[in-house]
C-alpha cells in the first residue's frame, strides 16, 4: 500500500523541480542572451509483481506477459533550448548580436567564457569589455581594442563579418579588429556559469573558434542585442501543469494517509 506514497514523494519531487525551473525561465524574461532550461522525466525501476516463474524461450505454454508496478518518477535531465531569441534595437554601436549559429568569446579572471549577449561597451583604455569587465577577443586571440577610447559612433562600425573598422584620413576604411566567434557540437553540454555565460565541457566538445560567417557561424549585427528566448505564455503554461502535477501527488499522499487511519481503526 504505502508504494504508492513512495511514488507520490518523488512525484512532488520531480513536480517542485519543474516549478523551479519554470520559475527561474519566468525570472529571465527579459535577460539578454538568455537560453531557457527545460525539465524531462522519466519513470524509475518497475518492481514485477507477476511473472517471475516464466519459463525460458520456447515456453510451451505460450507467452505470459509481466504484471509490473511503477515506483515513481525521475529527473531524465535539465537542458537548455539554444534557439535564437527576438532581436532589440539600441542603436549603440558596441552592441552587438549573433545572426545563426555561435557565441561571443570572453576572456578574464584566467579561462575564455562564451555568451550570446552582446551587451558591450569601452572601457578608458577603448578595450571592449562585457557586462561584467571581461575583455571581448577577437580571432587574433587578442582583446578587440579601439585605438581612441573617445571615439563616438560616427568614428568605427561593426560589419556583419564582425570586422571593427574605423574611418581614416581621406575616409579609408581601417580594420582595428574582428570579433572572434566560436561554434560547439553539442550546445545543450555547455555549463552555465551565471552572467549569461557559459562554459565548455567533454558533452558540448571544444570551442570551434572563428570569424563571423565561416565555418556555419552566424554574422554579426550592430546596433542590435539578442533578447532572451524565453516564450512567457509557455512557461506559464508549464507553470499550470507543473502546479497541478504537484496537488494531484500531494492528494495521492491524503488518500494514502485515510487509507492507513482505515487499517488502524480496525482493532478498534
Amino acid at each position: 500500500m504505502f508504494r504508492a506514497a513512495d511514488s507520490a514523494i518523488s512525484g512532488m519531487r520531480q513536480h517542485q523541480l519543474f516549478i523551479d525551473v519554470t520559475g527561474n525561465n519566468v525570472a529571465n524574461v527579459n535577460t539578454d542572451g538568455y537560453k531557457i532550461d527545460r525539465a524531462m522525466f522519466e519513470d524509475t525501476l518497475s518492481q514485477v509483481a507477476r511473472g517471475h516463474g516464466i519459463t525460458p524461450m520456447p515456453q510451451p505454454n505460450g507467452a505470459i506477459n509481466p504484471a509490473m508496478l511503477g515506483l515513481g518518477v525521475s529527473t531524465r535531465a535539465v537542458y537548455g533550448e539554444f534557439h535564437q531569441g527576438s532581436f532589440i534595437t539600441t542603436n549603440k554601436a558596441t552592441d552587438v548580436a549573433i545572426g545563426g549559429s555561435g557565441y561571443f568569446v570572453l576572456q578574464g579572471r584566467g579561462e575564455r567564457t562564451y555568451t550570446r549577449n552582446g551587451n558591450f561597451s569601452l572601457d578608458a583604455g577603448g578595450v571592449l569589455r562585457a557586462g561584467d569587465g571581461k575583455a571581448v577577443l577577437g580571432v587574433d586571440d587578442r582583446p578587440i581594442r579601439i585605438p581612441d577610447p573617445r571615439a563616438t559612433p560616427s568614428n568605427f562600425a561593426i560589419d556583419q563579418r564582425g570586422r571593427v573598422v574605423a574611418q581614416g584620413a581621406g575616409g579609408r576604411e581601417i580594420v582595428l579588429g574582428q570579433v572572434q566567434i566560436a561554434r560547439f557540437a553539442n550546445d545543450a553540454g555547455l555549463e552555465r556559469i551565471g552572467n549569461t555565460e557559459f562554459r565548455p565541457t567533454v558533452a558540448s566538445g571544444a570551442a570551434q573558434a572563428g570569424a563571423a560567417g565561416t565555418g556555419g557561424r552566424g554574422e554579426v549585427y550592430a546596433g542590435v542585442v539578442e533578447a532572451s528566448n524565453v516564450d512567457l505564455g509557455r512557461e506559464l503554461t508549464n507553470l499550470i501543469m507543473a502546479q497541478r502535477g504537484f496537488s494531484a501527488n500531494s492528494k495521492v499522499l491524503t488518500t494514502m494517509d485515510e487509507l492507513a487511519d482505515s487499517v488502524n481503526q480496525i482493532r478498534r
